[in-house]
Protein backbone atom coordinates (compact mmCIF):
# COMPACT_ATOMS: atom_id res chain seq x y z
CA UNK A 1 0.00 0.00 0.00
CA UNK A 2 1.43 3.70 -0.50
CA UNK A 3 0.50 6.13 2.17
CA UNK A 4 0.81 9.17 0.77
CA UNK A 5 -1.20 8.20 -2.17
CA UNK A 6 -4.28 6.59 -0.14
CA UNK A 7 -3.67 9.96 2.27
CA UNK A 8 -4.03 12.04 -0.68
CA UNK A 9 -7.32 10.07 -1.85
CA UNK A 10 -9.28 10.29 1.24
CA UNK A 11 -8.10 13.67 1.55
CA UNK A 12 -9.79 14.03 -2.02
CA UNK A 13 -13.70 12.92 -0.82
CA UNK A 14 -15.35 15.41 1.41
CA UNK A 15 -16.41 13.95 4.69
CA UNK A 16 -17.20 17.27 6.21
CA UNK A 17 -19.13 16.93 9.74
CA UNK A 18 -22.82 18.86 9.42
CA UNK A 19 -22.10 19.84 12.82
CA UNK A 20 -25.73 19.11 13.98
CA UNK A 21 -27.55 15.66 15.47
CA UNK A 22 -30.77 16.32 13.52
CA UNK A 23 -29.14 16.46 9.96
CA UNK A 24 -30.46 13.63 7.21
CA UNK A 25 -26.68 13.92 5.69
CA UNK A 26 -24.26 11.09 5.72
CA UNK A 27 -21.34 12.50 5.10
CA UNK A 28 -18.81 9.97 6.02
CA UNK A 29 -20.21 7.55 3.70
CA UNK A 30 -17.98 7.85 0.23
CA UNK A 31 -14.93 7.85 2.24
CA UNK A 32 -16.44 4.41 4.57
CA UNK A 33 -16.93 2.82 1.42
CA UNK A 34 -13.08 3.84 -0.09
CA UNK A 35 -12.15 1.93 3.22
CA UNK A 36 -13.62 -0.82 2.95
CA UNK A 37 -13.26 -1.25 -0.68
CA UNK A 38 -9.37 -1.17 0.25
CA UNK A 39 -9.33 -3.47 3.01
CA UNK A 40 -11.70 -6.01 1.25
CA UNK A 41 -9.48 -5.97 -1.63
CA UNK A 42 -6.24 -7.31 0.62
CA UNK A 43 -8.83 -9.67 2.08
CA UNK A 44 -9.04 -8.41 5.68
CA UNK A 45 -12.27 -9.13 7.82
CA UNK A 46 -14.02 -5.81 7.94
CA UNK A 47 -17.53 -4.91 9.08
CA UNK A 48 -19.68 -1.49 8.81
CA UNK A 49 -21.31 -0.43 12.11
CA UNK A 50 -24.44 1.53 12.04
CA UNK A 51 -24.32 4.87 14.02
CA UNK A 52 -27.47 6.92 12.75
CA UNK A 53 -28.76 8.19 9.66
CA UNK A 54 -26.90 5.96 7.14
CA UNK A 55 -23.61 6.76 8.69
CA UNK A 56 -21.25 3.89 9.87
CA UNK A 57 -18.28 2.83 11.46
CA UNK A 58 -15.34 0.77 10.07
CA UNK A 59 -14.11 -2.38 11.64
CA UNK A 60 -11.46 -4.22 10.45
CA UNK A 61 -9.99 -6.97 11.97
CA UNK A 62 -6.54 -9.01 11.67
CA UNK A 63 -7.19 -12.02 13.99
CA UNK A 64 -4.13 -13.79 15.55
CA UNK A 65 -2.87 -16.71 14.00
CA UNK A 66 -3.28 -20.56 14.70
CA UNK A 67 -2.44 -21.14 18.72
CA UNK A 68 -2.59 -17.23 19.29
CA UNK A 69 -5.03 -14.89 21.66
CA UNK A 70 -8.85 -14.52 20.51
CA UNK A 71 -8.79 -11.73 23.36
CA UNK A 72 -6.24 -9.19 24.08
CA UNK A 73 -6.01 -7.29 21.06
CA UNK A 74 -5.01 -3.66 20.04
CA UNK A 75 -7.10 -1.47 18.63
CA UNK A 76 -5.89 1.48 16.07
CA UNK A 77 -8.82 4.04 15.98
CA UNK A 78 -9.19 7.59 14.32
CA UNK A 79 -11.65 9.59 12.84
CA UNK A 80 -13.08 10.18 8.96
CA UNK A 81 -15.04 13.36 9.97
CA UNK A 82 -13.28 16.57 9.07
CA UNK A 83 -14.49 20.35 10.22
CA UNK A 84 -16.16 22.35 7.75
CA UNK A 85 -13.47 24.21 4.94
CA UNK A 86 -15.42 28.16 5.17
CA UNK A 87 -13.33 30.52 4.23
CA UNK A 88 -10.05 27.65 3.56
CA UNK A 89 -7.27 29.79 1.83
CA UNK A 90 -6.10 26.32 -0.19
CA UNK A 91 -8.37 24.05 -2.17
CA UNK A 92 -9.52 21.56 0.65
CA UNK A 93 -9.96 18.78 -1.65
CA UNK A 94 -6.78 18.97 -3.92
CA UNK A 95 -4.55 16.99 -1.78
CA UNK A 96 -1.44 19.02 -2.93
CA UNK A 97 2.23 17.57 -2.03
CA UNK A 98 4.68 20.59 -2.11
CA UNK A 99 7.79 21.14 0.28
CA UNK A 100 7.47 17.92 2.30
CA UNK A 101 4.02 18.63 3.25
CA UNK A 102 0.17 17.66 2.22
CA UNK A 103 -2.01 20.20 1.69
CA UNK A 104 -6.28 19.78 2.82
CA UNK A 105 -9.04 19.61 4.68
CA UNK A 106 -8.34 16.44 7.31
CA UNK A 107 -4.98 16.10 6.07
CA UNK A 108 -3.10 17.16 9.55
CA UNK A 109 -7.29 15.55 11.60
CA UNK A 110 -6.95 12.93 11.49
CA UNK A 111 -6.58 11.66 7.93
CA UNK A 112 -2.86 11.34 8.09
CA UNK A 113 -3.22 8.75 11.27
CA UNK A 114 -5.68 6.84 9.08
CA UNK A 115 -3.53 5.81 6.18
CA UNK A 116 -1.03 5.65 8.62
CA UNK A 117 -2.37 3.14 10.85
CA UNK A 118 -4.00 1.43 7.54
CA UNK A 119 0.19 0.69 6.02
CA UNK A 120 0.57 -0.95 9.21
CA UNK A 121 -2.17 -3.06 9.99
CA UNK A 122 -1.88 -4.28 5.95
CA UNK A 123 1.61 -5.24 6.97
CA UNK A 124 0.54 -6.60 10.11
CA UNK A 125 -1.85 -9.13 7.69
CA UNK A 126 1.37 -10.20 6.01
CA UNK A 127 3.03 -11.97 8.77
CA UNK A 128 2.70 -15.54 9.72
CA UNK A 129 3.07 -15.35 13.49
CA UNK A 130 0.36 -13.04 14.99
CA UNK A 131 0.17 -13.58 18.14
CA UNK A 132 -3.39 -11.59 19.28
CA UNK A 133 -5.74 -9.75 16.98
CA UNK A 134 -4.92 -6.40 15.95
CA UNK A 135 -8.35 -3.86 15.05
CA UNK A 136 -9.25 -0.98 12.96
CA UNK A 137 -11.54 1.31 13.96
CA UNK A 138 -12.13 4.35 11.71
CA UNK A 139 -15.29 6.06 13.24
CA UNK A 140 -17.35 9.11 11.92
CA UNK A 141 -19.06 12.17 14.08
CA UNK A 142 -15.85 12.38 16.02
CA UNK A 143 -15.74 16.45 15.09
CA UNK A 144 -19.74 17.11 16.77
CA UNK A 145 -20.45 14.56 19.18
CA UNK A 146 -18.36 11.41 19.07
CA UNK A 147 -21.56 9.07 18.25
CA UNK A 148 -19.16 7.10 16.14
CA UNK A 149 -17.22 6.07 19.10
CA UNK A 150 -20.46 5.48 21.43
CA UNK A 151 -21.66 3.30 19.71
CA UNK A 152 -18.24 1.21 18.84
CA UNK A 153 -18.16 0.29 22.60
CA UNK A 154 -21.56 -0.71 22.96
CA UNK A 155 -20.41 -4.25 21.77
CA UNK A 156 -17.62 -6.34 23.77
CA UNK A 157 -14.23 -6.14 21.19
CA UNK A 158 -11.64 -8.54 21.88
CA UNK A 159 -8.75 -5.69 22.41
CA UNK A 160 -7.66 -4.41 26.20
CA UNK A 161 -5.29 -1.24 24.88
CA UNK A 162 -6.14 1.33 22.00
CA UNK A 163 -4.01 4.42 20.19
CA UNK A 164 -5.75 7.02 18.89
CA UNK A 165 -4.44 8.50 15.98
CA UNK A 166 -4.59 12.59 16.21
CA UNK A 167 -2.34 15.43 15.52
CA UNK A 168 0.09 15.02 18.69
CA UNK A 169 3.55 14.81 16.56
CA UNK A 170 3.81 11.54 17.64
CA UNK A 171 3.88 12.44 21.38
CA UNK A 172 2.07 10.86 24.05
CA UNK A 173 -1.11 12.07 25.16
CA UNK A 174 -2.24 10.59 27.99
CA UNK A 175 -4.75 13.06 29.42
CA UNK A 176 -7.24 15.34 27.76
CA UNK A 177 -10.10 17.64 29.27
CA UNK A 178 -13.95 16.38 28.84
CA UNK A 179 -16.28 18.62 27.75
CA UNK A 180 -20.22 19.22 29.05
CA UNK A 181 -22.58 21.72 26.98
CA UNK A 182 -25.72 22.79 28.13
CA UNK A 183 -28.09 25.72 27.36
CA UNK A 184 -28.79 28.86 29.58
CA UNK A 185 -32.44 30.48 29.31
CA UNK A 186 -33.03 32.97 30.38
CA UNK A 187 -36.61 34.48 30.89
CA UNK A 188 -38.49 38.26 30.25
CA UNK A 189 -41.55 39.51 29.64
CA UNK A 190 -42.84 40.67 26.42
CA UNK A 191 -44.15 44.07 25.72
CA UNK A 192 -44.45 46.39 22.17
CA UNK A 193 -41.11 48.30 21.55
CA UNK A 194 -43.31 51.55 22.43
CA UNK A 195 -43.49 51.24 25.61
CA UNK A 196 -40.48 48.34 26.81
CA UNK A 197 -41.62 50.02 30.42
CA UNK A 198 -44.43 47.38 30.06
CA UNK A 199 -42.06 44.35 29.94
CA UNK A 200 -38.64 43.16 30.96
CA UNK A 201 -35.66 42.66 28.70
CA UNK A 202 -34.68 38.83 28.69
CA UNK A 203 -31.54 40.18 26.47
CA UNK A 204 -30.64 43.19 29.45
CA UNK A 205 -31.01 40.25 31.83
CA UNK A 206 -29.04 37.93 29.84
CA UNK A 207 -26.38 40.77 29.39
CA UNK A 208 -25.99 40.50 33.29
CA UNK A 209 -25.56 36.70 33.22
CA UNK A 210 -23.05 36.87 30.47
CA UNK A 211 -20.89 38.71 32.79
CA UNK A 212 -21.55 36.56 35.49
CA UNK A 213 -20.11 33.98 33.81
CA UNK A 214 -17.09 35.92 32.78
CA UNK A 215 -16.48 36.34 36.08
CA UNK A 216 -17.27 32.38 37.16
CA UNK A 217 -14.61 30.91 33.98
CA UNK A 218 -11.83 33.50 35.40
CA UNK A 219 -12.83 32.12 39.16
CA UNK A 220 -12.53 28.65 37.45
CA UNK A 221 -8.76 29.86 36.45
CA UNK A 222 -7.80 30.14 39.89
CA UNK A 223 -8.87 26.38 41.06
CA UNK A 224 -6.26 23.63 41.54
CA UNK A 225 -5.55 22.41 38.42
CA UNK A 226 -4.87 18.79 36.82
CA UNK A 227 -0.91 18.43 36.49
CA UNK A 228 -1.38 17.74 33.02
CA UNK A 229 -4.34 19.69 32.46
CA UNK A 230 -4.08 23.13 34.24
CA UNK A 231 -7.36 24.45 35.20
CA UNK A 232 -11.30 23.56 34.09
CA UNK A 233 -12.75 26.02 31.65
CA UNK A 234 -15.98 28.07 30.32
CA UNK A 235 -16.51 29.67 27.46
CA UNK A 236 -20.06 31.51 25.91
CA UNK A 237 -19.81 30.22 22.19
CA UNK A 238 -23.55 31.18 21.37
CA UNK A 239 -26.02 33.71 22.30
CA UNK A 240 -29.75 33.95 20.74
CA UNK A 241 -32.65 35.85 21.53
CA UNK A 242 -35.54 38.08 20.91
CA UNK A 243 -38.22 37.59 17.88
CA UNK A 244 -38.28 40.91 16.21
CA UNK A 245 -36.88 44.64 16.83
CA UNK A 246 -39.90 46.27 17.86
CA UNK A 247 -40.51 44.07 20.71
CA UNK A 248 -38.96 43.31 24.13
CA UNK A 249 -37.30 40.09 24.35
CA UNK A 250 -39.16 37.58 26.58
CA UNK A 251 -36.13 34.78 25.81
CA UNK A 252 -32.22 34.92 25.59
CA UNK A 253 -30.28 31.67 25.36
CA UNK A 254 -26.83 31.04 25.76
CA UNK A 255 -24.57 28.04 24.98
CA UNK A 256 -21.99 27.61 27.30
CA UNK A 257 -19.03 24.81 26.87
CA UNK A 258 -17.28 23.84 30.40
CA UNK A 259 -14.27 21.93 30.14
CA UNK A 260 -13.69 19.14 32.83
CA UNK A 261 -10.98 17.85 34.62
CA UNK A 262 -10.10 13.71 35.35
CA UNK A 263 -12.79 13.08 38.23
CA UNK A 264 -14.87 15.72 37.11
CA UNK A 265 -18.59 14.69 36.50
CA UNK A 266 -20.86 17.09 34.05
CA UNK A 267 -23.63 16.67 36.58
CA UNK A 268 -20.81 18.17 39.04
CA UNK A 269 -19.75 21.21 36.62
CA UNK A 270 -23.60 21.98 35.65
CA UNK A 271 -24.30 22.31 39.40
CA UNK A 272 -21.29 24.52 40.53
CA UNK A 273 -21.97 27.00 37.67
CA UNK A 274 -26.09 27.02 38.63
CA UNK A 275 -24.83 27.60 42.29
CA UNK A 276 -22.41 30.18 41.97
CA UNK A 277 -24.84 32.09 39.37
CA UNK A 278 -28.22 31.54 41.45
CA UNK A 279 -25.77 33.80 44.46
CA UNK A 280 -25.58 36.88 42.49
CA UNK A 281 -28.73 36.86 40.24
CA UNK A 282 -31.26 37.68 42.75
CA UNK A 283 -34.77 38.64 40.86
CA UNK A 284 -33.05 37.35 37.83
CA UNK A 285 -35.49 34.33 35.89
CA UNK A 286 -33.02 31.97 34.26
CA UNK A 287 -32.50 28.11 34.19
CA UNK A 288 -29.72 25.64 32.82
CA UNK A 289 -31.07 22.98 30.29
CA UNK A 290 -29.84 19.28 30.73
CA UNK A 291 -26.32 18.94 28.44
CA UNK A 292 -26.87 18.41 25.52
CA UNK A 293 -23.21 16.76 25.33
CA UNK A 294 -21.61 15.05 28.23
CA UNK A 295 -18.10 13.80 27.45
CA UNK A 296 -15.57 12.28 29.54
CA UNK A 297 -12.02 13.51 30.22
CA UNK A 298 -9.42 10.80 29.70
CA UNK A 299 -6.46 10.25 32.20
CA UNK A 300 -4.11 7.19 31.52
CA UNK A 301 -1.63 6.11 33.60
CA UNK A 302 2.13 6.57 32.21
CA UNK A 303 3.04 3.42 33.62
CA UNK A 304 0.40 1.39 31.62
CA UNK A 305 1.32 -1.28 29.54
CA UNK A 306 0.05 0.49 26.22
CA UNK A 307 2.21 3.82 27.08
CA UNK A 308 5.17 1.23 27.80
CA UNK A 309 4.74 -0.01 24.47
CA UNK A 310 4.62 2.58 22.79
CA UNK A 311 7.66 4.27 24.16
CA UNK A 312 9.53 1.24 23.40
CA UNK A 313 8.25 1.56 19.77
CA UNK A 314 9.59 4.84 20.10
CA UNK A 315 12.80 4.54 20.68
CA UNK A 316 13.35 2.15 18.25
CA UNK A 317 11.73 4.25 15.21
CA UNK A 318 11.99 7.70 16.57
CA UNK A 319 15.15 7.11 18.41
CA UNK A 320 14.15 7.75 21.51
CA UNK A 321 11.17 7.67 24.12
CA UNK A 322 8.50 10.31 24.16
CA UNK A 323 6.70 12.31 26.62
CA UNK A 324 3.62 11.80 28.15
CA UNK A 325 1.72 15.16 28.10
CA UNK A 326 -1.78 16.13 28.05
CA UNK A 327 -4.25 17.98 25.60
CA UNK A 328 -6.77 20.42 26.03
CA UNK A 329 -9.01 19.13 23.14
CA UNK A 330 -11.79 15.82 23.68
CA UNK A 331 -10.95 12.64 21.35
CA UNK A 332 -12.80 9.27 20.66
CA UNK A 333 -10.09 8.00 23.53
CA UNK A 334 -12.00 9.37 26.47
CA UNK A 335 -15.16 6.74 25.38
CA UNK A 336 -12.97 3.36 24.97
CA UNK A 337 -11.26 4.09 28.35
CA UNK A 338 -14.57 4.36 29.89
CA UNK A 339 -15.08 1.10 29.08
CA UNK A 340 -11.92 -0.13 30.47
CA UNK A 341 -9.63 -0.16 27.20
CA UNK A 342 -6.42 1.40 28.10
CA UNK A 343 -6.01 4.47 25.80
CA UNK A 344 -3.35 6.72 24.71
CA UNK A 345 -3.43 9.29 22.21
CA UNK A 346 -0.74 9.42 19.48
CA UNK A 347 -0.50 10.37 15.05
CA UNK A 348 1.40 12.35 13.14
CA UNK A 349 0.82 16.02 12.42
CA UNK A 350 0.77 19.21 14.92
CA UNK A 351 -2.42 20.00 16.53
CA UNK A 352 -1.83 23.43 15.79
CA UNK A 353 -2.33 22.63 11.73
CA UNK A 354 -5.95 21.51 12.52
CA UNK A 355 -9.11 22.99 11.30
CA UNK A 356 -7.08 25.45 9.82
CA UNK A 357 -7.18 27.46 6.57
CA UNK A 358 -4.13 25.89 4.95
CA UNK A 359 -4.27 22.71 6.93
CA UNK A 360 -1.25 20.35 6.53
CA UNK A 361 0.36 17.00 7.38
CA UNK A 362 4.26 16.86 6.83
CA UNK A 363 5.12 13.77 4.61
CA UNK A 364 8.01 12.80 7.33
CA UNK A 365 6.01 12.51 10.07
CA UNK A 366 3.31 10.01 8.31
CA UNK A 367 6.24 7.29 6.81
CA UNK A 368 7.25 8.17 10.82
CA UNK A 369 4.04 6.86 11.82
CA UNK A 370 4.02 3.73 10.08
CA UNK A 371 6.96 2.66 11.16
CA UNK A 372 5.83 3.79 14.56
CA UNK A 373 2.29 1.70 14.46
CA UNK A 374 3.63 -1.16 12.99
CA UNK A 375 6.56 -1.18 15.76
CA UNK A 376 4.00 -1.03 18.03
CA UNK A 377 1.60 -3.99 17.12
CA UNK A 378 4.62 -6.10 17.26
CA UNK A 379 5.95 -4.91 20.20
CA UNK A 380 1.67 -5.61 21.72
CA UNK A 381 2.11 -8.92 20.16
CA UNK A 382 5.47 -10.00 22.44
CA UNK A 383 3.99 -8.45 25.27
Amino acid sequence: MDTLNTLRDLIAIPSINPMRTDSAEAPERVAIDFLESLLRREQIDCERQAVVDGRDNLIAVVHASKGGSTSGGLLLNSHIDTVPVANMAISPFDPVLKDGRIFGRGSCDAKASIAAMLAALLAHAQRPERPRPVLFLATVDEEFSFRGSRRFIERHWPVSAAVVGEPTELTNVVAHKGVVRWRLQVRGVSAHGATPELGRSAIYDGARVAVLLEQYASELSRRIGHPLLQHPTLNVGRVTGGQAVNMVPDRCEFEVDRRILPGESAAEAQKDCDEWLRKRTEGLDFSLEDPFLDDPALETSPHSAIVRSLQSAQESVLGTARPCVGAHYGTDGSKLAAVGIETVVCGPGNIAQAHTKAEFVEVEQVHMAVRLYDQLIQNWGRG
